[in-house]
């Protein structure tokens, strides 16, 4: 995988960390492909959004792992934040695009 691009950092609990990592969107054949990840103390997954151009591709990946972090087991139970935000208001505090 390339070199990170951009990411962004969550608190998750008391001690542990998410990382949102997003990769310079390349082009394929028809389309740009950004690959990104999320990287939990114990896992890292990782995922890919596909745009007619590298702004599309970039804006995608940023809103599917907010949508990736939204839906996992830790922020249903209110564990992850961001800048020390409370954990019920991720949807609004993320600072990704809303999905």
């Amino acid at each position: 995988m390339a070199e990170t691009f951009i990411e962004r950092h969550f608190e998750l609990g008391s001690t542990d960390e998410v990382t949102a990592r997003f990769f310079r969107p390349v082009k394929r054949e028809l389309d740009f492909c950004c690959d990104y990840e999320i990287a939990w103390p114990d896992k890292t997954r990782r995922f890919h959004a596909y745009g007619i151009d590298e702004v599309q591709a970039l804006t995608l990946a940023l809103r599917m792992a907010h949508a990736n972090l939204l839906s996992s087991p830790e922020a249903k139970r209110g564990e992850i934040r961001w800048l020390g935000s409370k954990a019920c208001r991720l949807l609004k505090d993320s600072g990704f695009p809303l999905v």
